[in-house]
Order: C-alpha cells, then sequence, then structure tokens
C-alpha cells in the first residue's frame, strides 16, 4: 500500500528558487496543490502508484504505473495544461511515446486510455 505520496508532492512547495544545485524555479502552492490533488484523484480511481518529482523547469512529474506501464503526466506552471508520456516496456523493449499537451479538462480521457493499453500489454 503506497502512503503519503500526496504529502510528500505537498512539500514541494517549500522548494525555493536554486533547489536543485543553484538551479530549480520555485513552486507556487496553487501549482503544487493541483498536482497533490491530481494524483490523488487517478491513485483513488484506479489504486494506482504514484510519484511526484518537482524539474528544475517548473513542472511537477507526477508517474503513474500499472507493472512496466507507465504514464506520466507533467502539470505546466500554467496549471491548465499537462503534457502527457506514454511508456511501456523495459529496457531494450521499452517504448515511449509522447501524447502532447492536453487541457487538464481531458484527463478522464487520457487515464482512461492509459487503463485501456495497460490491460491489453497483460
Amino acid at each position: 500500500m503506497q502512503e503519503n505520496f500526496e504529502v510528500r508532492i505537498r512539500e514541494i512547495a517549500k522548494l525555493k528558487k536554486g533547489w536543485s544545485f543553484g538551479k530549480g524555479e520555485p513552486f507556487n502552492a496553487e501549482h503544487v496543490e493541483v498536482a497533490a490533488l491530481v494524483a490523488l484523484r487517478y491513485y483513488k480511481k484506479y489504486a494506482l502508484t504514484v510519484s511526484g518529482t518537482p524539474s528544475e523547469d517548473g513542472t511537477i512529474d507526477l508517474m503513474f504505473n500499472i507493472k512496466d506501464v507507465f504514464i506520466d503526466l507533467i502539470i505546466l506552471p500554467s496549471i491548465t495544461d499537462i503534457t502527457v508520456k506514454y511508456t511501456h516496456g523495459i529496457g531494450n523493449n521499452k517504448i515511449e511515446e509522447m501524447w502532447g499537451t492536453v487541457s487538464i479538462s481531458k484527463l478522464d480521457d487520457i487515464m482512461d486510455k492509459f487503463i485501456e493499453l495497460s490491460e491489453n500489454q497483460k
């Protein structure tokens, strides 16, 4: 059972400018809260493993997975747009696909597609 991932994501708001060896943009509380709520929503809806990682460019990468099938929801600072990357396989069999940038309102459709694709990989 995964515990406290949303607490760890919310701690991203504490990062100050230069948090990554002199690089790294700070994060505003609203951006971090949106990331935490998105993570919590799909964790609860699909019981997925999830992690959240800050990036130096000011984005927050939420990675969900089912075995060796992954989807990254990269929450942009604008909060309304999310870049989506789909990955399946491991090592030489790994395939990555950029699904582009979508409106946050389209996330349910994206996650339904991810679940369907992950079921087809079994």
